[in-house]
């Protein structure tokens, strides 16, 4: 299958999951996700993203570190300190109502979305290539956030695809 098809194929599979069953895999995976950041004792300030169309809702790192929140601009994303209030966005997103931005290797780590990540910890997302141009010279660790549901074993990877460091999902802690 193409990244397209295979974007599609997820988006429908997302679309379709039962909502006890997703708050039940979010509790799970909240649980994976803080053991994996508490065992990094390093990590202070976090890019984060806002949760749409059935993401896994990460926000409660709110209420551990210093988090920020990207905002689209022409050259690409930036992150924005966490100011608790958000504006609509392009891409049916919200930005952070913020003017601080910072400096992208300020950060210790970012929680990277996915609709399907694999094995080699690459993946699929909405096909605008914004976290991937982020994530091309950032320093920083990368982290991956999905379902079980939505990993697999290997999906097409183009010269710009980055990888994550570290893919959490509601049971399983994969590293590269």
């Amino acid at each position: 299958m193409t990244k397209q098809e295979l974007r599609e194929a997820f988006l429908k599979r997302r679309a379709m999951l039962d909502q006890r069953l997703l708050k039940l895999m979010q509790y799970d995976f909240k649980d994976q996700l803080k053991s994996v950041m508490q065992s990094l004792t390093s990590i202070k300030k976090v890019g984060i993203y806002y949760p749409i169309n059935q993401e896994i809702d990460i926000r409660f790192l709110e209420d551990e570190y210093e988090t920020y929140y990207p905002k689209v601009h022409v050259e690409g994303i930036v992150f924005y300190k966490n100011t608790y209030t958000f504006k609509k966005a392009p891409f049916n997103t919200y930005e952070p109502d913020s003017k601080e931005p910072i400096d992208k290797n300020d950060l210790d780590a970012v929680i990277v979305p996915g609709l399907v990540f694999d094995d080699s910890l690459y993946r699929i997302g909405y096909g605008k290539g914004y976290f991937d141009a982020f994530l091309k010279d950032y320093k920083g660790l990368k982290i991956g956030v999905c379902y079980d549901l939505f990993k697999i074993k290997s999906i097409p990877i183009e010269p710009h695809d980055i990888a994550v460091d570290i893919l959490v999902t509601n049971t399983q802690i994969y590293r590269r």
